[in-house]
């Protein structure tokens, strides 16, 4: 079939080889700027393609007719066709037009809204890098590079040349065009020494891409590399050579001038053919439809009894149908009602199931807890025991820690609320922090092997301010993990100082390991609660260390940063800011003349744990105070009335009577002596949930010696 260049009738379907040379032709007519042929016949053709399923025709047409909206500056239309071809080809799940058109997208506001623009070529190349497609990647990644380069922000610039020049020059999908796309790859990177300044390897590149791609590539580039070459050499001092490029760039650029009043003739030519077709079109269209709008006048009147009937039966039918329906409605609507009710009952008892399940486990975990931190803190204070000084405080730190990581695990949902997100600051020493961190660690570290480096930068401050339990626990998973993960290896916890003002300091923490790394496949997984990888499986863990740390983060304003190779090991990384206005010692801790008020005072201890009885007893023995013991609420009452105490620490879950019973019946008989519960519980309303009994405050297991110590002097006093 013979086919005239002007395509002046287009047959009712064109096959897939047809279309391919109909597309030529359109090409033929955009480079000539014959754009009201192309906004003529393009739409049909795109039909054509459409309805034989030709996919490649259609999207080089939909790329035709866009490209000629843009030339003719009509972006709204341009923009328009590509997201309607957008929108259809996220609906069918067609990858590759949802790649061009975002390439489209891109290419419409290049000019016109160069950040637009850059979002667009974003979306390509992910897409692109998903297909593993190279030539539809080397189209986004030079494109963003241009786009940085037209903004002034070169090192984003080199940022998509670092990947887009080993690509041009060993991949063999580029082989048949490599030195086009080397030279404008390299017409780039002389952009960007140009705004960094580095004029000679400006130059150098520039000349280049001259070399390379002579009568290669578009004449926009070497118009471009010419006003490079122009301001290098100006600001090199090279003056012979600024006259040189002077007389190539300026016959350039009137060759480009006088083109560009033909293609501006052109342009307004075609306006004015398209304006004439369109006005044609809408005549055609209104005469097509006062047509249509004659011979349906004459139906009318033949088909308005018949439609009438046709609704009026319709009618019948279809109030008898709904009638069907709502009674099926309301059946189904009662099974639905019942189903809800049992689901919600369910739903009920499993949340109150789960609420008593955390209640114990968080006593159950928490009661041992006291002993260890307790016991831990009293054999800190002995001097007998100083040669095992090291040994104590990595101990009490242990056990501190672990008490933090029971709250967190039991809380884990708490992390996200207003409570689980206050920040507590305090003074802490960043060095002996790290130091007992790394030495809890050293059972592991030796059973594996491992080497462990510390390497703080020593122009950070000794004491900084912050939240040492938060920073503690997002250290503890971290190291943990190392030495876990790597075996015969080398630990490093590194610290280094970032930026500092007055007020504040920002510190770079890195904890990096020779260990087994993170096949590139999970490493989007790692972050989810519960989940370790798939070959772990000898390596023990909840899989919630990374996702406790990324919430604490989040909650600290930093994010959690690594990189990992699979086989070689792992580097995680943070930002945290601290302040330095330290914290007086002074005003956060018990006064010594106050502390000294409570010695020779009476304290009944009500506690059913033998080991819990010991570590009150201790702390109340060290300043100075008596005491009594009682195993549980029933046995407190018969103390009480057998003699006079200051003051009650009374537990609260305890057998025969637990101490809420115990304490309402001691306030029945008439004693006002002041009972601070001891509860391994958070009670979410202390006043509402033990005020009722009588308890005049409380404290939650473990807690440290000085909050006791306060409430003893804020209730005896």
């Amino acid at each position: 079939m013979q086919h005239s260049e002007n395509l002046t009738d287009i047959p009712y379907t064109y096959t897939s080889v047809q279309i391919d040379s109909m597309i030529a032709i359109l090409r033929n007519d955009f480079y000539k700027a014959n754009y009201d042929k192309v906004i003529e016949k393009a739409p049909d053709l795109i039909n054509n393609a459409r309805d034989i399923e030709y996919k490649a025709g259609e999207r080089g047409l939909i790329s035709v007719l866009g490209n000629t909206f843009i030339q003719l500056d009509d972006i709204d239309k341009a923009d328009e066709l590509f997201n309607k071809t957008l929108a259809r080809a996220k609906r069918e799940k067609d990858t590759l037009l949802t790649g061009v058109s975002y390439i489209n997208l891109g290419n419409t506001y290049f000019k016109e809204d160069p950040k637009k623009a850059i979002s667009y070529f974003e979306k390509s190349l992910k897409i692109g890098q998903e297909a593993k497609d190279d030539r539809f990647n080397f189209i986004s990644l030079n494109n963003l590079s241009e786009l940085y380069i037209g903004i002034k922000e070169p090192d984003k610039a080199q940022y998509y040349v670092d990947k887009t020049l080993p690509m041009a020059s060993n991949s063999p999908i580029l082989e048949d065009r490599k030195d086009e796309y080397m030279a404008t790859v390299y017409h780039v990177q002389g952009a960007i020494y140009l705004q960094k300044k580095q004029y000679d390897k400006a130059i150098e590149y520039i000349q280049k891409s001259m070399e390379i791609g002579k009568d290669k590539y578009q004449e926009e580039t070497l118009f471009n590399n010419y006003k490079y070459l122009l301001q290098a050499y100006d600001e090199t001092a090279q003056y012979e050579q600024v006259n040189v490029v002077r007389k190539q760039y300026d016959s350039l650029r009137d060759e480009r001038y006088e083109a560009d009043k033909i293609l501006q003739q052109q342009i307004a030519r075609s306006k004015f053919n398209l304006d004439q077709y369109e006005q044609r079109l809408k005549a055609s269209e209104l005469e097509k439809l006062l047509a249509q709008q004659k011979a349906s006048k004459s139906k009318l009147l033949s088909t308005f009894s018949l439609i009438a009937g046709s609704i009026l039966l319709l009618f019948i039918g279809l109030l008898l149908y709904v009638r069907r329906k709502r009674f099926k409605l309301l059946k189904d609507l009662k099974a639905k009602n019942q189903q809800y009710l049992e689901a919600k009952e369910k739903s009920e008892k499993l949340t109150q199931a789960k609420t008593q399940l955390f209640s114990t486990i968080s006593h159950e975990l928490r009661t041992p807890l006291y002993g260890i931190i307790g016991l831990s803190s009293i054999l800190l204070k002995d001097p007998k025991l100083q040669s095992h000084l090291e040994d104590l405080t990595s101990l009490k730190f242990s056990a501190d820690y672990l008490l933090a990581l029971v709250n967190d695990v039991l809380n884990l949902n708490k992390l996200e609320s207003q409570t689980g997100q206050v920040i507590q600051n305090s003074n802490f020493k960043l060095e002996a922090l790290i130091h007992s961190i790394t030495q809890s660690f050293e059972f592991i570290n030796q059973q594996n092997n491992n080497s462990v480096y510390i390497d703080i930068d020593p122009t950070i401050p000794k004491t900084l301010v912050g939240d040492q339990v938060k920073i503690s626990q997002i250290l503890m998973n971290l190291v943990s993990n190392a030495s876990k993960f790597t075996q015969d290896g080398r630990v490093d916890v590194i610290v280094k100082k970032q930026r500092v003002d007055n007020q504040n300091v920002s510190l770079l923490f890195m904890i990096k390991d020779t260990g087994i790394g993170i096949p590139e496949e999970q490493q989007e997984k790692i972050f989810e609660e519960f989940i370790q990888g798939t070959n772990l499986s000898k390596y023990e863990g909840t899989g919630l260390g990374l996702p406790i740390v990324n919430r604490i983060l989040t909650i600290l304003g930093s994010k959690l940063m690594f990189e990992s190779t699979y086989g070689k090991g792992t580097t995680f990384s943070c930002v945290l800011t601290f302040s330095k206005n330290v914290f007086s010692e002074e005003s956060r801790s018990v006064e010594d003349v106050c502390i000294k008020k409570l010695q020779d005072k009476k304290i009944l201890i009500v506690d059913d744990n033998k080991i819990n009885q010991l570590v009150t007893q201790k702390v109340l023995e060290q300043h100075g105070m008596l005491h009594g013991i009682a195993d549980n609420g029933l046995d407190a009452i018969e103390k009480v009335k057998e003699q006079s105490y200051d003051a009650i620490l009374m537990d609260v879950n305890m057998p025969v009577m637990n101490g809420l019973d115990s304490s309402r019946e001691i306030r029945n008989i008439g004693l006002n002596t002041p009972i601070i519960a001891l509860t391994a519980i958070n009670a979410i309303n202390p006043e509402k949930d033990f005020g009722s009994y009588g308890i005049d405050d409380a404290i939650v297991k473990p807690y440290k010696t000085e909050q006791l110590l306060e409430l003893l002097l804020k209730y005896i006093n």
